[in-house]
């Protein structure tokens, strides 16, 4: 069941959730941000828990009832806003029918209700508009936990009545002791994606071999958030020795890896598809 403990390689962001707990000072309206697949929706859960938990309040045991309901989604009192439709967004009607209206009146049990949502630029601008009013005038004993990989996409007014947590990027060690196996065939998608730029533009981004068979499966974001990881230790690296040239290259490959992430972890975009683009565009451009 999600604890605090079960977040790894974000101790700077548990950090402040656990201390304003400590203190009483939880922010109404949180906005966990970072890359896909960090922790961000974990610690949501974590944090619910913690907020809820009637054995271990302030931390969560993760064993009683209402943790274990928690975990499997089922507490009246804490909602996910989920996508819908073809284009997976979250309407204006869940807003005013699980929000809006809930708010109207106390959590079933629960000392606190908890809203997530699990990416927040799927709020097209009528339901975030809705939203923000909620935001503005927060009811009592309501908390929202709102979740990104591109905060600037969203209202300006939506982030500023939010507390900012930032979620870092996790090396491959970490990616590996988080998910074990199943990590590997990103691992190896990553590595790859930098294989095929690293051979420049006479070998064709064609030879990833994502565009067949698993590479529909893969996970794109979390490729794509590896090379970057790993693109910025070699920039790193290109400095403390001297090649500033080096440096700037992987830099700038890292930033275009960058600039993509966020679209294709939103868009859930064909994985080998948009792993070859973007092997090509960094073989024929480098930075």
């Amino acid at each position: 069941m999600p604890t605090f403990a079960d977040v790894h390689g974000q101790g700077r962001a548990l950090g402040v959730l656990r201390a304003a707990l400590a203190h009483a000072r939880l922010h109404h309206a949180l906005l966990f941000t970072g890359p896909a697949g960090v922790g961000k929706r974990t610690a949501a859960l974590a944090l619910a828990t913690a907020l809820a938990c009637e054995i271990a309040p302030g931390q969560g045991c993760g064993a009683c009832a209402t943790c274990t309901r928690i975990a499997e989604d089922r507490h009246p009192d804490v909602i996910t806003l989920a996508r819908e439709g073809a284009a997976q967004i979250i309407p204006i009607e869940t807003v005013r029918t699980q929000v809006i209206a809930a708010c109207a009146m106390p959590p079933h049990e629960a000392r606190e209700r908890v809203f997530l949502v699990d990416e927040a630029t799927a709020l097209p601008p009528a339901a975030a508009n809705a939203l923000l009013k909620t935001l503005e005038e927060p009811p009592a004993r309501t908390r929202f936990i709102l979740m990104t990989v591109a905060p600037d996409q969203l209202l300006p007014t939506i982030r500023s009545r939010c507390q900012r947590v930032a979620f870092a990027a996790l090396s491959t060690a970490a990616r590996r002791a988080v998910g074990g196996a199943e990590v590997e065939p990103v691992v190896r998608a990553a590595q790859a994606l930098l294989d095929a730029v690293d051979r420049g533009p006479d070998h064709p981004g064609s030879a990833l071999g994502l565009g067949q068979g698993t590479g529909e499966k893969l996970d794109a974001a979390a490729v794509i958030e590896l090379a970057a990881v790993e693109l910025h230790a070699r920039a790193r690296a290109a400095v403390a020795r001297g090649d500033l040239g080096a440096a700037r290259l992987a830099a700038g490959r890292a930033g275009i890896l960058l600039a993509a992430h966020a679209a294709v972890a939103i868009h859930h975009g064909h994985g080998g598809v948009s792993l070859e683009a973007l092997a090509l565009r960094l073989q024929r451009g480098g930075a």
